[in-house]
């Protein structure tokens, strides 16, 4: 692949995926704001249902748009690094991750508006289980882990950037995130109900600022990149 496609086409295709992470993070932060109707803190499936709408499910999305992104970049990181070992392990931790995390997804935006729908008592455990209204739910051990993983995979391809000016800064970005997104799924691990407490909307909206900046900056490397080059 690398070698039918120009640099320009890499740095283009890395720019792309950083928008579209740009629109993974700013809209559902937007959406847990503003979105209505919402959920009630958990109770009980039966209050879950009651209070359930389609429109719930938007956030889920967008989070398509940042994972697709996330890999997008990775991706171009891995094609144009002059050592490429260490972001292709990146990129490799970002796939695991990704596929965890779209997994997650597919259930919270097709699996539980389908068991809503024809929600019976038998089918309360099913929405225990998967609902990320539940913040004991085993979702919510995917999406952290999941993130975890691409985490990782962000740390790792820090090594395609420089060492000075803007180019430090992406670095220490892409090496936060990974720091931040492990100690998150690691938390989880030790407690999973945390991510919907106090400390968990705090990390939840660092993490969307975090990624965000990451974005915003990696385009800017990118685009001074491909500059130099042509």
């Amino acid at each position: 692949m690398s070698e039918t496609l120009n640099d320009s086409t890499k740095y283009i295709f890395g720019i792309v995926g950083s928008i579209l992470i740009m629109l993974g993070t700013i809209f559902p932060s937007l959406f847990t704001i503003v979105l209505q109707p919402k959920q009630p803190s958990w109770y009980s499936v039966d209050v879950f249902v009651q209070h359930f709408h389609g429109i719930q499910g938007l956030p889920f999305y967008f989070g398509f748009l940042l994972i697709g992104g996330s890999l997008m970049l990775l991706t171009a990181m891995y094609l144009l690094a002059s050592s490429p070992s260490r972001p292709l392990v990146g990129l490799i931790f970002g796939i695991v991750g990704s596929a965890i995390i779209c997994i997650n997804y597919i259930i919270q935006t097709t699996y539980i508006p389908a068991v809503v729908a024809g929600y019976t008592p038998d089918h309360a455990v099913i929405l225990e289980v998967f609902s990320m209204a539940n913040p004991a739910s085993l979702a919510w051990a995917f999406e952290m882990w999941g993130y975890g993983f691409l985490g990782l995979g962000t740390w790792l391809a820090a090594s395609f950037f420089g060492t000075t000016g803007i180019e430090k800064f992406a670095k220490v970005l892409f090496i936060l995130n990974g720091i931040l997104s492990l100690i998150g799924a690691m938390w989880t691990a030790l407690d999973l109900g945390w991510v919907l407490t106090p400390p968990g909307y705090i990390s939840f909206g660092l993490w969307n600022l975090l990624y965000l900046v990451l974005a915003v900056v990696t385009i800017r490397v990118f685009l001074l990149r491909k500059k130099a080059s042509e």
